[in-house]
């Protein structure tokens, strides 16, 4: 059977009846179109009104231009990926049922779903956070959004074997690397090393691209060959350690004598460096006398609202300057 059909045994399906009175005065039932779910009449019942779209069209006795009118403009209104709906009981309550796992849509939708929570770095338990959930039946009705478990087992991986296939593509081409790398440790006390490198295209353009986020080899053990053993697994796995021109760490001496095992030229992180000589310069007896002073000073302004109180009036603006920022008021 062709859609057309399909969209007329849909609407031919029966529907709550309707009482009309004959000639005779005899009153007997008429089965009600469901097209009417879709429409709603006018108050002399000479045009129907499109429910989506507010369109007035004639009835003419009979529903078939309203019919005609869901097929050309709402046909998703009518049926679900071609099909007719499969339970009597969606068209009584006018509800369409959720796109099929076999859905285009769906399939899409799930991908941008996976898009947001990996570009935003969202928790996975975010897809069952109920504002979401309501926006997202708002939105696209007929989109059920799947669990947490689904994009974490299912779409994550699936999602990282297909960018892990174009990245290595893409380093294939390429002739020299360089890398930044560091320890770090996760707000659940686990250790990692992270892996980046660095490469220029053949549209001589700078991209970095993220290698790896895994434990070391040997997770209990942060010496440097461990961590030069690590980097060069992660390395040997993208086809990388021949295109390695440099390594940029912090100024540790484990990460700089881990370079040399790895025979790999080092270069100190230059934002690393100027921190350690901020550190080293606030050090100084001289400046460290005026820091424990202004330390005082905010202190006492901290533990007490009455002075902080004072401090607001005395500059006569809408917009005191207070210890550690600006307070806009209006």
């Amino acid at each position: 059977m062709d859609d057309e059909g399909k969209m007329e045994n849909y609407v031919k399906r029966a529907e709550p009846t309707e009482e009309v009175e004959t000639e005779s005065g005899q009153k007997r039932k008429r089965e009600r179109s469901v097209v009417w779910d879709h429409f709603k009449k006018s108050n002399d019942k000479a045009y129907g009104i499109c429910n989506y779209c507010g369109k007035h069209l004639k009835t003419a006795g009979n529903t078939s231009n309203l019919l005609d009118h869901l097929k050309r403009l709402h046909p998703s209104r009518m049926t679900a990926d071609k099909e007719p709906m499969p339970k009597t009981m969606a068209i009584f309550l006018n509800k369409e049922p959720f796109y099929g796992s076999d859905s285009n849509v769906k399939k899409r939708l799930d991908k941008k779903v996976m898009n947001m929570l990996s570009k935003s770095v969202l928790p996975f338990s975010f897809v069952d956070d109920e504002g979401f959930v309501e926006l997202m039946q708002e939105a696209v009705p007929r989109y059920k959004v799947p669990s947490r478990m689904y994009f974490r087992d299912v779409m994550l991986p699936t999602e990282y074997e297909q960018l892990s296939l174009k990245l290595r593509a893409a380093l294939e081409t390429v002739k020299h690397v360089g890398l930044t790398t560091d320890l770090w440790t996760s707000a659940a006390n686990e250790g990692y090393i992270t892996i980046t490198c660095h490469y220029i295209t053949e549209n001589f353009k700078l991209t970095s691209a993220l290698l790896s986020t895994a434990p070391l080899i040997t997770p209990t053990n942060h010496n440097a060959q461990n961590i030069a053993d690590s980097i060069s697994s992660m390395l040997a796995k993208w086809g990388l350690l021949s295109k390695v021109v440099t390594v940029t760490t912090d100024n540790d001496t484990t990460m700089k004598k881990a370079c040399d095992i790895l025979a790999f030229k080092h270069l100190p992180c230059l934002a690393h460096t100027i921190n350690l000589l901020a550190q080293d310069i606030l050090k100084l007896a001289a400046v460290n006398g005026i820091i424990s002073k202004c330390k005082r000073i905010v202190t006492y302004f901290k533990q007490s609202t009455i002075a902080t109180a004072k401090l607001k009036e005395v500059q006569n603006t809408n917009q005191p300057l207070v210890l550690g920022g600006t307070v806009h008021t209006q």
